[in-house]
Protein backbone atom coordinates (compact mmCIF):
# COMPACT_ATOMS: atom_id res chain seq x y z
CA UNK A 1 0.00 0.00 0.00
CA UNK A 2 1.84 3.03 -1.36
CA UNK A 3 1.09 6.65 -0.08
CA UNK A 4 -0.09 9.10 -2.33
CA UNK A 5 2.32 11.90 -3.25
CA UNK A 6 -0.06 14.92 -4.18
CA UNK A 7 0.02 18.20 -3.88
CA UNK A 8 -1.61 19.79 -0.71
CA UNK A 9 -4.43 21.63 -2.02
CA UNK A 10 -5.99 18.49 -3.01
CA UNK A 11 -6.48 16.68 0.31
CA UNK A 12 -10.13 17.92 1.75
CA UNK A 13 -11.94 17.27 4.32
CA UNK A 14 -11.86 16.92 7.97
CA UNK A 15 -12.57 13.38 8.91
CA UNK A 16 -13.56 12.50 12.94
CA UNK A 17 -12.59 8.36 13.24
CA UNK A 18 -14.93 7.33 15.71
CA UNK A 19 -14.38 4.56 18.25
CA UNK A 20 -17.73 2.61 18.54
CA UNK A 21 -18.26 0.49 21.45
CA UNK A 22 -21.47 -2.00 21.33
CA UNK A 23 -23.35 0.34 18.86
CA UNK A 24 -22.47 3.30 20.25
CA UNK A 25 -19.96 6.18 20.00
CA UNK A 26 -17.38 6.80 22.08
CA UNK A 27 -18.25 10.68 24.32
CA UNK A 28 -14.51 11.52 22.95
CA UNK A 29 -15.78 10.77 19.58
CA UNK A 30 -18.85 13.00 19.94
CA UNK A 31 -16.44 15.61 21.35
CA UNK A 32 -14.28 16.08 18.21
CA UNK A 33 -16.99 16.71 16.06
CA UNK A 34 -16.43 20.25 18.22
CA UNK A 35 -13.14 21.34 16.40
CA UNK A 36 -13.90 19.41 13.52
CA UNK A 37 -16.48 21.56 12.35
CA UNK A 38 -14.95 24.70 13.75
CA UNK A 39 -11.52 23.66 11.56
CA UNK A 40 -14.09 22.72 8.54
CA UNK A 41 -15.77 25.75 8.39
CA UNK A 42 -12.31 28.10 8.81
CA UNK A 43 -11.04 25.55 5.76
CA UNK A 44 -14.32 26.40 3.60
CA UNK A 45 -13.92 21.92 3.83
CA UNK A 46 -16.83 19.15 5.35
CA UNK A 47 -16.83 17.13 8.12
CA UNK A 48 -17.02 13.57 8.15
CA UNK A 49 -17.48 10.72 10.53
CA UNK A 50 -15.97 7.85 10.08
CA UNK A 51 -16.95 4.57 11.68
CA UNK A 52 -15.51 0.59 11.40
CA UNK A 53 -18.10 -1.57 11.81
CA UNK A 54 -19.80 -5.36 11.51
CA UNK A 55 -22.90 -4.85 8.82
CA UNK A 56 -26.04 -4.39 11.37
CA UNK A 57 -25.04 -1.86 12.90
CA UNK A 58 -27.86 0.86 13.71
CA UNK A 59 -26.55 3.66 10.01
CA UNK A 60 -29.79 5.18 10.39
CA UNK A 61 -29.45 6.35 14.19
CA UNK A 62 -25.54 7.24 13.95
CA UNK A 63 -26.42 9.38 10.65
CA UNK A 64 -29.27 10.97 12.87
CA UNK A 65 -27.18 11.82 15.88
CA UNK A 66 -23.50 12.54 13.85
CA UNK A 67 -25.65 14.58 11.78
CA UNK A 68 -27.39 16.83 14.57
CA UNK A 69 -23.80 17.22 16.17
CA UNK A 70 -22.42 18.97 12.85
CA UNK A 71 -20.85 16.21 10.74
CA UNK A 72 -21.84 16.77 7.03
CA UNK A 73 -20.96 12.74 6.10
CA UNK A 74 -21.16 9.59 8.00
CA UNK A 75 -18.83 6.72 6.71
CA UNK A 76 -19.36 3.96 7.59
CA UNK A 77 -16.48 1.21 6.88
CA UNK A 78 -18.14 -2.04 7.19
CA UNK A 79 -16.99 -5.78 7.00
CA UNK A 80 -17.35 -8.59 9.01
CA UNK A 81 -14.04 -8.99 9.98
CA UNK A 82 -14.67 -5.61 11.66
CA UNK A 83 -16.80 -6.85 14.43
CA UNK A 84 -13.99 -6.46 16.94
CA UNK A 85 -11.12 -4.41 17.11
CA UNK A 86 -7.83 -5.71 15.54
CA UNK A 87 -4.83 -3.58 14.81
CA UNK A 88 -4.30 -4.54 11.48
CA UNK A 89 -7.54 -5.34 9.91
CA UNK A 90 -8.43 -1.59 11.30
CA UNK A 91 -5.37 -0.23 9.97
CA UNK A 92 -5.45 -1.87 6.56
CA UNK A 93 -9.32 -0.88 5.76
CA UNK A 94 -9.09 3.09 6.68
CA UNK A 95 -5.26 3.33 5.43
CA UNK A 96 -7.23 2.01 1.54
CA UNK A 97 -10.02 4.56 2.19
CA UNK A 98 -7.41 7.52 3.39
CA UNK A 99 -5.27 7.01 -0.01
CA UNK A 100 -8.78 6.84 -1.91
CA UNK A 101 -10.62 10.00 -0.63
CA UNK A 102 -7.29 12.23 0.18
CA UNK A 103 -8.80 13.76 3.84
CA UNK A 104 -6.70 16.71 5.03
CA UNK A 105 -7.36 16.50 8.96
CA UNK A 106 -8.01 12.80 10.71
CA UNK A 107 -8.39 13.28 14.47
CA UNK A 108 -8.64 10.33 16.75
CA UNK A 109 -9.65 9.53 19.70
CA UNK A 110 -6.71 9.16 22.33
CA UNK A 111 -7.90 5.79 23.64
CA UNK A 112 -6.24 2.61 23.64
CA UNK A 113 -7.79 1.75 19.78
CA UNK A 114 -6.75 5.64 18.95
CA UNK A 115 -3.48 5.08 20.07
CA UNK A 116 -2.77 1.78 18.72
CA UNK A 117 -3.22 2.00 15.00
CA UNK A 118 -3.37 5.85 14.27
CA UNK A 119 0.30 5.75 13.99
CA UNK A 120 0.14 3.06 11.78
CA UNK A 121 -2.24 4.51 9.56
CA UNK A 122 -0.16 7.09 8.98
CA UNK A 123 3.04 5.41 8.21
CA UNK A 124 1.06 3.69 5.73
CA UNK A 125 -0.71 6.79 4.33
CA UNK A 126 2.51 9.04 4.45
CA UNK A 127 1.14 11.60 7.08
CA UNK A 128 2.03 13.35 10.13
CA UNK A 129 0.84 12.53 13.32
CA UNK A 130 0.60 14.40 16.78
CA UNK A 131 0.09 12.61 19.59
CA UNK A 132 -2.29 13.53 22.74
CA UNK A 133 -3.16 16.93 21.51
CA UNK A 134 -5.33 19.31 23.78
CA UNK A 135 -5.76 21.58 21.72
CA UNK A 136 -6.64 22.21 17.85
CA UNK A 137 -6.06 25.28 15.96
CA UNK A 138 -5.00 26.52 12.29
CA UNK A 139 -1.79 28.06 12.25
CA UNK A 140 -0.93 31.88 10.75
CA UNK A 141 -0.97 30.85 7.02
CA UNK A 142 -4.65 29.49 7.66
CA UNK A 143 -3.74 26.19 6.21
CA UNK A 144 -1.66 24.15 8.62
CA UNK A 145 -2.97 22.30 11.85
CA UNK A 146 -1.42 23.01 14.96
CA UNK A 147 -2.00 21.14 17.76
CA UNK A 148 -0.97 21.93 21.03
CA UNK A 149 0.41 18.86 23.42
CA UNK A 150 1.78 18.75 27.09
CA UNK A 151 5.20 17.01 26.91
CA UNK A 152 7.92 16.76 30.09
CA UNK A 153 5.00 15.59 32.79
CA UNK A 154 2.79 18.55 31.37
CA UNK A 155 5.68 21.38 32.33
CA UNK A 156 5.55 22.75 29.20
CA UNK A 157 3.15 22.78 26.41
CA UNK A 158 4.51 22.32 22.74
CA UNK A 159 2.47 23.55 19.26
CA UNK A 160 2.85 20.71 16.72
CA UNK A 161 2.64 21.55 12.64
CA UNK A 162 3.51 19.53 10.01
CA UNK A 163 3.26 21.87 7.13
CA UNK A 164 4.15 19.88 4.10
CA UNK A 165 2.92 16.39 5.01
CA UNK A 166 -0.90 15.18 4.28
CA UNK A 167 -3.23 14.00 5.79
CA UNK A 168 -2.71 15.81 9.34
CA UNK A 169 -3.53 13.08 11.92
CA UNK A 170 -3.24 14.21 15.57
CA UNK A 171 -4.90 11.54 18.49
CA UNK A 172 -7.10 14.32 20.91
CA UNK A 173 -7.53 13.28 24.81
CA UNK A 174 -10.85 13.36 26.40
CA UNK A 175 -12.55 16.17 27.52
CA UNK A 176 -10.16 18.64 25.55
CA UNK A 177 -13.41 19.54 23.88
CA UNK A 178 -17.16 20.20 24.79
CA UNK A 179 -19.88 17.70 22.73
CA UNK A 180 -21.66 19.78 20.40
CA UNK A 181 -24.80 21.61 20.55
CA UNK A 182 -27.40 19.14 18.66
CA UNK A 183 -28.66 21.14 15.58
CA UNK A 184 -32.86 20.33 15.22
CA UNK A 185 -32.93 19.44 11.41
CA UNK A 186 -29.61 18.90 10.93
CA UNK A 187 -28.57 15.60 9.11
CA UNK A 188 -25.89 14.06 7.24
CA UNK A 189 -25.53 11.90 4.62
CA UNK A 190 -24.53 8.48 4.33
CA UNK A 191 -21.52 6.60 2.46
CA UNK A 192 -21.31 2.76 2.91
CA UNK A 193 -17.68 1.33 2.17
CA UNK A 194 -17.28 -2.33 2.30
CA UNK A 195 -13.26 -3.02 1.86
CA UNK A 196 -11.39 -5.98 0.74
CA UNK A 197 -10.00 -7.74 4.30
CA UNK A 198 -9.32 -11.19 5.00
CA UNK A 199 -8.93 -12.99 7.99
CA UNK A 200 -5.08 -14.38 7.43
CA UNK A 201 -4.06 -9.63 7.44
CA UNK A 202 -4.42 -10.29 11.22
CA UNK A 203 -1.19 -11.67 12.51
CA UNK A 204 -3.10 -12.18 15.81
CA UNK A 205 -6.02 -13.84 16.55
CA UNK A 206 -9.10 -12.89 18.73
CA UNK A 207 -10.02 -15.74 21.15
CA UNK A 208 -12.28 -14.02 23.83
CA UNK A 209 -13.13 -10.11 25.07
CA UNK A 210 -13.56 -9.37 28.81
CA UNK A 211 -14.93 -6.97 30.21
CA UNK A 212 -13.62 -5.15 33.38
CA UNK A 213 -16.60 -4.22 35.54
CA UNK A 214 -16.71 -0.56 35.54
CA UNK A 215 -17.19 0.31 39.15
CA UNK A 216 -19.92 3.09 39.74
CA UNK A 217 -21.25 2.29 36.48
CA UNK A 218 -19.18 5.02 34.74
CA UNK A 219 -16.03 4.66 32.33
CA UNK A 220 -13.42 6.56 33.83
CA UNK A 221 -11.88 8.33 30.87
CA UNK A 222 -15.47 10.05 30.58
CA UNK A 223 -16.98 10.21 33.81
CA UNK A 224 -17.81 14.01 34.98
CA UNK A 225 -16.32 12.83 38.66
CA UNK A 226 -13.98 10.36 39.36
CA UNK A 227 -13.57 9.34 42.86
CA UNK A 228 -9.64 7.82 43.00
CA UNK A 229 -7.66 6.46 46.14
CA UNK A 230 -4.24 5.83 47.39
CA UNK A 231 -1.98 4.26 49.35
CA UNK A 232 -3.48 6.18 52.53
CA UNK A 233 -6.32 3.52 52.12
CA UNK A 234 -3.85 1.21 54.03
CA UNK A 235 -5.25 -1.97 52.06
CA UNK A 236 -7.41 -3.22 49.64
CA UNK A 237 -10.41 -4.32 51.73
CA UNK A 238 -10.57 -0.44 52.37
CA UNK A 239 -11.19 0.87 48.82
CA UNK A 240 -14.61 0.51 50.17
CA UNK A 241 -14.60 3.94 50.85
CA UNK A 242 -13.51 4.97 47.58
CA UNK A 243 -16.49 3.14 45.97
CA UNK A 244 -19.16 4.09 48.32
CA UNK A 245 -18.23 7.36 47.86
CA UNK A 246 -18.40 6.79 43.88
CA UNK A 247 -21.81 5.47 44.08
CA UNK A 248 -23.12 8.27 45.83
CA UNK A 249 -21.61 10.90 43.36
CA UNK A 250 -22.12 8.71 40.37
CA UNK A 251 -18.56 8.74 40.02
CA UNK A 252 -15.85 6.37 38.07
CA UNK A 253 -13.48 4.55 40.47
CA UNK A 254 -9.98 5.50 39.68
CA UNK A 255 -6.56 4.53 41.48
CA UNK A 256 -3.20 5.31 42.07
CA UNK A 257 -0.06 3.21 40.83
CA UNK A 258 1.03 1.93 44.09
CA UNK A 259 -2.61 0.74 44.76
CA UNK A 260 -2.35 -0.58 41.44
CA UNK A 261 1.19 -2.30 41.58
CA UNK A 262 0.34 -3.46 44.98
CA UNK A 263 -2.69 -5.48 43.72
CA UNK A 264 -5.42 -3.70 45.21
CA UNK A 265 -6.84 -2.43 41.79
CA UNK A 266 -6.56 -3.23 38.43
CA UNK A 267 -4.85 -1.55 35.85
CA UNK A 268 -7.38 -0.16 33.92
CA UNK A 269 -8.55 1.99 37.08
CA UNK A 270 -5.23 4.08 37.20
CA UNK A 271 -4.42 6.92 37.24
CA UNK A 272 -1.49 8.30 36.15
CA UNK A 273 1.56 9.09 33.70
CA UNK A 274 1.51 5.03 32.74
CA UNK A 275 -2.42 4.72 33.44
CA UNK A 276 -4.74 6.49 32.42
CA UNK A 277 -5.20 10.46 31.52
CA UNK A 278 -8.82 12.29 33.14
CA UNK A 279 -9.97 15.36 32.74
CA UNK A 280 -13.39 15.68 34.55
CA UNK A 281 -15.55 18.11 36.35
CA UNK A 282 -14.34 17.05 39.62
CA UNK A 283 -11.61 14.68 41.00
CA UNK A 284 -11.76 13.47 44.66
CA UNK A 285 -8.58 11.69 45.93
CA UNK A 286 -8.73 9.99 48.90
CA UNK A 287 -5.37 9.51 50.61
CA UNK A 288 -3.44 10.26 47.32
CA UNK A 289 0.00 11.62 48.47
CA UNK A 290 0.23 13.64 44.89
CA UNK A 291 3.64 11.93 43.07
CA UNK A 292 4.20 14.04 39.99
CA UNK A 293 3.24 10.75 37.46
CA UNK A 294 -0.24 10.73 38.79
CA UNK A 295 -0.54 14.75 38.71
CA UNK A 296 0.05 14.17 35.00
CA UNK A 297 -2.85 12.24 34.91
CA UNK A 298 -5.35 14.25 36.63
CA UNK A 299 -4.50 18.03 36.61
CA UNK A 300 -7.08 18.44 34.15
CA UNK A 301 -9.49 18.24 36.50
CA UNK A 302 -11.71 21.41 36.59
CA UNK A 303 -12.36 20.98 40.15
CA UNK A 304 -9.99 18.99 42.53
CA UNK A 305 -10.52 17.59 45.93
CA UNK A 306 -7.81 16.19 48.67
CA UNK A 307 -8.70 14.43 51.40
CA UNK A 308 -5.39 13.42 52.92
CA UNK A 309 -3.40 13.47 56.62
CA UNK A 310 -0.62 14.74 55.79
CA UNK A 311 -0.73 18.48 55.00
CA UNK A 312 2.50 18.79 52.87
CA UNK A 313 1.08 16.44 50.19
CA UNK A 314 1.96 17.47 47.16
CA UNK A 315 -1.88 17.24 45.99
CA UNK A 316 -2.62 19.84 48.18
CA UNK A 317 -0.78 22.19 46.48
CA UNK A 318 -2.59 21.31 43.03
CA UNK A 319 -6.29 20.93 45.05
CA UNK A 320 -8.91 23.38 44.50
CA UNK A 321 -10.77 22.25 48.20
CA UNK A 322 -8.35 20.27 50.63
CA UNK A 323 -9.12 18.66 53.99
CA UNK A 324 -6.42 17.54 55.87
CA UNK A 325 -7.81 14.24 58.35
CA UNK A 326 -8.09 10.62 58.70
CA UNK A 327 -9.90 9.36 55.25
CA UNK A 328 -10.90 6.74 57.96
CA UNK A 329 -13.14 9.14 59.94
CA UNK A 330 -13.67 11.82 57.12
CA UNK A 331 -15.07 9.51 54.16
CA UNK A 332 -16.96 7.64 55.85
CA UNK A 333 -19.26 11.01 57.44
CA UNK A 334 -18.73 12.37 54.13
CA UNK A 335 -20.73 9.53 52.21
CA UNK A 336 -23.05 9.11 54.89
CA UNK A 337 -24.25 13.13 54.67
CA UNK A 338 -24.45 12.46 51.12
CA UNK A 339 -26.75 9.92 50.78
CA UNK A 340 -28.52 10.51 53.96
CA UNK A 341 -29.66 14.70 52.67
CA UNK A 342 -29.46 13.08 48.74
CA UNK A 343 -26.98 15.49 47.76
CA UNK A 344 -24.71 15.16 44.68
CA UNK A 345 -22.55 17.27 43.07
CA UNK A 346 -24.08 19.82 40.81
CA UNK A 347 -22.46 20.03 37.68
Amino acid sequence: MQAASLPLEQYTGVWVVADLVDGVLSDTSQELLTPARQLADQLGQSVSMVILAAPGVDSAALQECVGAAGADQLIVIQHDLLAQYQTELYTRALSGLVLERHPNIVLFPASSMGRDYAPRVSVRTGGSLASAATDLALAEDGKTLRATKACFAEALFASVESPTARPQMVTVRGRAFEKPQAQAGKSATLDVITPTLSADIARTQLLEVVKPEVKGGKKLEEAEIVVSGGRGLKAAENFSLVEDLAGVLGAAVGASRAVVDAGWRPHSEQVGQTGKTVAPKVYVALGIHGAIQHLVGMNGSQCIIAINSNPDAPIFKVADFGIVGDVFQVVPELTKTLKEQNLALSL
